[in-house]
């Protein structure tokens, strides 16, 4: 994904407004399209971010053979000729097809004809082996290789070819401050760009932080200060192509987004038999979408009638409630988990064809 956008601009928006014009009525697109999203940061608050786009893909081909972390194929030329961790170019592999479908993983290495992914998804810090019984990858599983994101490509490097997306300081108290959630360690880092130095900055060190990675679909915020005027966003890429598999964690929060780049409802959300329905929130699964009107989480869960309700309110079907492109969502799952039940997924709220 990139903040600046140089060329087809009405060719993008129309690419992603005419599929996406409602929330509640699936859109039928011939291709994968790419499009434009354009978050509001607002002035005196912290703003609650996440990434809906991703990079186009550079390679897709199929699965030959698999470790419990590296992938193989059979490509002839050798598809992978130069290494895939250049500084500041992450790169991810998400499934297509098979039992993994929809999961995404930092590549860590490298060589011509294989890779190397990091299966804890920087979500819990738990691996899942991509060798899991009933959840393994196959021989001929599809996949692609696409580039990733980094502080300084989305918010910026302060250089005229990709100025900065906020205001920079020379300490974090007076600069507008980005902070990325890390579900392993539950903290969110928070960095400031220096203009003095000339780079990113994470608080309380004066290393380089440029290169941070932000992971796709990620959560973030943006605190802009008040004597900053309010300004946007503006991210283009690809929408999601298949239903995305989310990451959760045993008896913890995960912040994350929808992956969706429309607004969806939560009747939407089809999360099938591993998402857990109850008549009170202490026995349900739930999903917070933040609510930046009242400056906090709505939180939401769902009956076994498969209608939702937000808590404290137990009566009031609030099935038709928006989740907003671009907002973030943090899904509590119940009970301990592994494997394949650390995924859940939802069907696109639009088909490809």
């Amino acid at each position: 994904m990139s903040k600046n956008i140089f060329y087809f601009l009405t060719a993008i928006v129309l690419a992603i407004s005419a599929p996406f014009a409602s929330a509640s009525t699936p859109a039928t697109v011939a291709t994968v399209p790419d499009g434009m999203v354009t978050l509001p940061m607002l002035h005196g608050v912290t703003n609650y971010l996440s990434l809906p786009l991703t990079r186009v893909s550079i390679y897709t081909t199929t699965v030959n053979a698999v470790t419990t972390n590296t992938l193989s194929v059979d490509d002839a030329p050798a598809p992978f000729t130069s290494s895939l961790l250049a500084p500041g170019m992450p790169y991810f592999v998400r499934f297509l097809s098979g039992n993994e479908v929809g999961r995404i993983m930092l590549i860590t290495g490298n060589t011509s004809n294989s890779l190397t992914v990091d299966t804890t998804d920087d979500i819990s810090g738990e691996a899942v082996a991509l060798t899991t019984t009933g959840f393994s990858v196959q021989a001929g599983d599809t996949f692609e290789v696409f580039p990733g994101d980094t502080l300084a490509s989305v918010f910026g490097d302060g250089s005229s070819a990709n100025p900065l997306a906020v205001t920079g300081g020379a300490s974090l108290s007076n600069a507008d401050v980005v902070s990325l959630y890390v579900t392993a360690s539950a903290a969110a880092p928070s960095y400031y760009f220096n203009p003095t130095a000339g780079y990113w900055e994470l608080k309380g060190s004066t290393a380089n932080a440029n290169n941070t990675i932000i992971y796709p679909y990620s959560a973030l915020t943006v605190l802009r200060l008040s004597s900053h005027p309010d300004t946007t966003l503006t991210l283009s890429g690809r929408v999601t192509q298949v239903a995305p598999a989310t990451k959760v964690a045993s008896h913890g929060t995960v912040f994350t987004s929808s992956h969706f780049a429309t607004d969806i409802t939560l009747s939407q959300l089809q999360f099938g038999a591993k998402w857990v329905q109850g008549v009170t929130l202490s026995t349900s699964d739930s999903i917070s979408v933040w609510n930046p009107i009242l400056n906090q989480f709505d939180v939401f869960f769902q009956e076994p009638d498969s209608t939702w309700r937000k808590y404290p309110d137990m009566k009031t079907d609030q099935s038709r409630y928006i989740i907003p492109t671009g907002s973030v969502a943090t899904i509590a799952k119940k009970g301990s988990l592994s494997g394949a039940a650390m995924f859940l997924q939802s069907a696109l709220p639009y088909s490809l064809e």
